[in-house]
């Protein structure tokens, strides 16, 4: 099967091991530019392709949380034996992105210095990353996806507006999460850097830090205060010139204000961001795998509760099964590639029963069956794969020490979840609308822990 993304990295000087590991300063920044936009160019040409490359319903494939660091290798000896295919961010391809020129006089508004330089040293371990890698996407564990599309900005920066505060914009119960997990801090320039400390007290300022996730896995949201004026007026003509700028002083009522505004639009971020994952994982016949406990919990919330006792919005299937801590990621791909039954097994039952699940709409039913399969995978599978665990523990002679991965495995139920909601971002969106209103099997997610 080939790879859409390593058909141009390996004849590209992006791959170079000397450029790498020198952090391409021999390359010119033209020369980078151009190079990561012929890589752009060539992935969105074949966006199709690249999709085809994920989808396979006979398989376990899930998708991974694009915010935060890369997977590293623990985690994916974790999942090697557990996961048929695992889709990642294409972290070369984020870089591929480039700002308009309203986004850098926002930038420069702020005191940021702000270009369309390449991140070099970003971009180095990137590529590291991905060479790093190159093995495993050969056996097909690994694929790569320009995940990023999805947020990048509007090349023209929008005007927003909102007569509530954008308070209307999610449900309450929405809205009470993420109250519950904010995290609001005054930030503060050093050098063109925006700092902040959670431990300090929050105070008048016109720079703010708006966070919900304690993990500091998903990135935090920076608003600006600023005020207009109008300079010139042409009253024949009607038109006339705006100046923004940002005032030395701010109000307690206007502040308070502002920060309850920067809130609620960190909010719908976080959720819209959450949101169009979801729905990706399932386009590509994929699991979700959420990073953090904030983005498993946020996938958990439902939009409309009418009965809390028959609203069953997160439905789960627990699992704990043996992790190969002890061994190299390369004996672990090998014995799932050579041997391993058990394991091979386990994905595909698992697989068989989420597809028989997805047309399940009545939540008792549901319920039900997921607790039917839960116990009849545990009882059989699991067993199974211990048995496999601790033969190739027997046979390998690798440490004693027994490491468990908690798999949980949940669903959503009835559109009462996240997908209920997203009309009320996509206004106008007529075909996204659409798409969403056919969106009706049970899209599924999962948050790995790794316990002793």
């Amino acid at each position: 099967m080939s790879n859409v993304a390593f058909d141009f990295l390996t004849e590209s000087f992006l791959f170079d091991e000397k450029y790498i590991e020198e952090g391409f300063r021999r390359v010119s920044d033209q020369e980078l530019f151009l190079e990561l936009q012929k890589y752009r160019k060539h992935i969105q040409e074949n966006y199709v392709s690249i999709i085809e490359e994920t989808q396979d319903e006979n398989e376990l494939n899930v998708t991974i949380e694009s915010s935060g660091k890369l997977p590293d290798e623990r985690l994916l000896k974790q999942l090697a034996l557990y996961i048929d295919k695992v889709i990642i961010s294409d972290p070369i391809f984020e870089l591929t992105s480039t700002k308009s020129g309203i986004h850098t006089q926002m930038s420069n508004l702020v005191g940021i210095p702000n270009n369309n330089e390449v991140d070099r040293i970003r971009l180095a371990q990137s590529a590291k990353y991905m060479k790093w890698t190159t093995s495993l996407v050969v056996t097909q564990f690994i694929k790569y996806l320009p995940i990023s599309l999805i947020h990048e900005p509007p090349k023209d920066l929008p005007i927003l507006y909102s007569t509530d505060n954008f308070s209307s914009e999610l449900s309450e119960e929405l809205y009470n999460f993420f109250y519950e997990n904010v995290k609001v801090n005054n930030v503060t320039r050093e050098n063109g850097i925006m700092r902040y400390r959670e431990s300090d007290k929050l105070s008048l300022g016109t720079t703010i830090a708006v966070n919900f996730d304690r993990e500091h896995i998903r990135k935090g949201h920076i608003y600006q205060f600023t005020s207009n004026k109008i300079c010139n007026f042409d009253e024949k003509t009607g038109r006339f010139k705006m100046m923004t700028y940002i005032p030395d002083t701010i109000s307690p009522s206007v502040f308070v204000n502002w920060v309850n505004h920067s809130i609620n639009r960190a909010a719908i971020s976080e959720f819209r961001s959450t949101l169009n994952e979801a729905i990706l994982a399932k386009k590509i016949k994929c699991m979700y795998m959420a990073k953090s406990q904030f983005t498993a919990d946020l996938l958990s919330q439902t939009i409309a509760k009418k009965d809390i006792k028959s609203d069953l919005a997160n439905l789960s299937m627990n699992f704990e099964l043996p992790v190969l801590n002890d061994l190299s990621l390369e004996n672990i791909i090998k014995i799932r590639t050579d041997s391993g039954e058990a394991f091979y097994n386990f994905r595909t039952e698992l697989n068989s029963k989420l597809l028989n699940l997805s047309g399940l709409t009545n939540k008792d039913e549901l319920k039900r069956e997921i607790e039917n399969v839960s116990y009849e995978l545990n009882e059989i599978q699991v067993s199974e794969v211990n048995k496999e665990y601790r033969k190739i523990v027997r046979s390998l002679g690798v440490s004693g020490i027994v490491l468990t991965g908690s798999l949980v495995t949940s669903f959503f139920t009835g559109g009462l979840t996240l997908i209920g909601a997203a009309g009320a971002l996509a206004k106008g969106g007529v075909d996204y609308i659409k798409y969403l209103n056919d969106f009706k099997e049970n899209n599924g997610y999962f948050l790995w822990k790794l316990s002793k």
